[in-house]
């Protein structure tokens, strides 16, 4: 017997491509990119920083289409993910007239196309489109990839704006980060089904890896020691709270237990 769901299903892969999405993906990642890479510029002058601004942008996109757009719009993220790196290498070379490395050309789409499925996925996740819980399991490892995901980029976005808006603002990365992982913690237990506590906790060390990798890799020395290990112990805790707080929300807007 065809239920429901697979009707629905059925109709989501034989529906075309929904070109809105793509039109107001590429709009919203361009004045993304446009307003970033501005302010950016005004007190970081370092190639990296620029190219971050465009990867989180297209990731962005990628979440923001998965998880507003109706269905399943995965086809839509990569083609606007796609057709955003395209418009932005053009314009960047012939417009600004800045050379742009062949490498560049030649990656930039695919990472770009790469970076928009995976937000995609992120925003379908969050939707509850996508069925990947694995509530039999220990770890449901996608919702540690959606943790990771929407924790990193949460909190880079947040120290490029607050920077450029209150570069005088005092400890605010430690500000930042730290409501980044509350957040991160929050989202995913409060959308995941099921009980994802440990998800989040995993999810802090994955985000702690990534920014410190990147940061060594394109802006400062590698962080002391003694300073990973209280981020990674602050981090598992902050993220732990916010996933039960989410948890905790799910519940009685559901009106009773999820597990």
């Amino acid at each position: 017997m065809e239920t429901d769901r697979d009707v629905s299903s059925t109709h989501d892969d034989a529906r075309g491509m929904q070109w809105a999405w793509v039109v107001v993906g590429v709009l919203v990642g361009g004045v993304m990119i446009g307003v970033f890479l501005n302010a950016v510029d005004r007190y970081l002058d370092r190639p990296a920083a620029d190219g971050l601004i465009v990867s989180l942008s297209v990731l962005l996109v990628g979440i923001l289409i998965g998880g507003l757009s109706p269905g399943e719009a995965m086809r839509e993220a990569a083609v606007a993910g796609l057709m955003l790196a395209v418009f932005t290498i053009a314009l960047v070379a012939f417009q600004l007239r800045v050379p742009v490395p062949t490498l560049v050309w030649l990656t930039g789409p695919f990472y770009a196309l790469v970076l928009a499925l995976m937000g995609g996925y992120v925003g379908e996740m969050l939707q509850g489109t996508l069925e990947e819980a694995h509530i039999d399991k220990a770890v449901d490892w996608p919702w540690v990839f959606v943790s990771v995901i929407v924790g990193f980029t949460v909190s880079s976005y947040a120290v490029f704006l607050v920077q450029a808006v209150a570069p005088s603002f005092p400890n605010q990365n430690l500000y930042i980060f730290a409501t980044a992982f509350l957040l991160t913690g929050f989202f995913v237990g409060f959308f995941s089904p099921g009980r994802t506590m440990i998800e989040p906790a995993i999810a802090a060390a994955g985000m702690i890896l990534v920014h410190g990798g990147f940061v060594t890799l394109y802006f400062d020395p590698p962080p002391a020691i003694d300073a990973l290990l209280l981020s990674f112990a602050a981090g598992t805790v902050l993220a732990l709270a916010g996933g039960w707080l989410g948890e905790t929300l799910q519940v009685r807007r559901v009106g009773g237990r999820t597990d």
